[in-house]
């Protein structure tokens, strides 16, 4: 099929403008470049990867709370995560800044895996968790700015309500689906974007040509720096305080490992 070259160039320009979501892409594909070319997308190749296994984090590997968001199960998996990531991260990161877009990317991938290794031991990987952050924090910021950005906001909240709920429906619906991971993303992205999405305000434009009348111009008002500490350090609490009570319901077997107890 034929590609516009408009919508093409359209396509291009607003990657260009999102450096850290194509700087993500690109960890993603070479994550999934060196897991093929080692073995293949296998639980134990993953495992040495860095996936997400409740007994080894409960050991101390902490840094497999972190890695698995680079992580993949195969083509597909890879495919999808990707394609919402260019999408909508691409959006939010035009939207909050660079910087507060990383800071939203990276906790809700640690905090869906916070979550689900508080839901279960088993295997884990995939980005999954950090784009469903990306979703709840690009819906607090319409949600708080709903006032200002009208009709064209309420659908664009819609219909990141009706994505989620999608993907709920077929998280439950299907196996192999790590929806607790989705809902710590979900939940991680909402309550950083409540600390440091932008707000939106009105303020009033003189002109030589008003005649006393200013005219209203939308402009976007940056949250203060402190705020992306509290939201640092408020993931940063959580997590902790998660993984160690989760931690500490493993116990120790015969052969010094941990298992679920």
């Amino acid at each position: 099929m034929r590609q516009n070259p408009v919508q093409r160039q359209s396509f291009v320009a607003g990657i260009s403008g999102a450096p850290a979501t194509s700087a993500i892409v690109s960890i993603n594909i070479l994550f999934f470049l060196g897991v093929m070319a080692s073995g293949g997308p296998g639980t134990q190749n993953l495992l040495n990867w860095g996936a997400k296994y409740g007994p080894y984090i409960a050991e101390g590997q902490y840094w497999r709370l972190f890695i698995p968001m680079f992580l993949h199960a195969g083509f597909f998996h890879l495919l999808t995560n990707l394609f919402a990531l260019v999408i909508f991260g691409s959006i939010v990161e035009r939207t909050f800044g660079t910087r507060n877009f990383v800071v939203v990317y990276m906790s809700a991938g640690v905090m869906g895996n916070v979550v689900s290794f508080m839901a279960g031991p088993n295997p884990g990987v995939g980005a999954s968790g950090a784009v469903f952050g990306i979703l709840g924090a690009f819906g607090v910021y319409l949600l708080l700015n709903r006032r200002f950005l009208g009709q064209m906001g309420r659908q664009q909240l819609t219909s990141i309500g009706v994505i989620v709920a999608i993907n709920v429906v077929m998280g439950l619906a299907s196996t192999g689906i790590d929806n607790a991971a989705h809902f710590g993303g979900l939940l991680a992205g909402g309550l950083v974007s409540y600390l440091i999405a932008p707000r939106e305000q009105l303020l009033a434009v003189d002109t030589p040509f008003n005649f006393g009348t200013p005219r209203m111009a939308m402009r976007t008002g940056a949250r203060p720096a402190y705020r992306v500490v509290q939201a640092i350090v408020l993931v940063a609490v959580i997590t902790v305080a998660i993984t160690w009570i989760e931690s500490g319901t493993y116990v120790t077997n015969i052969v010094g490992q941990k298992i679920p107890g």
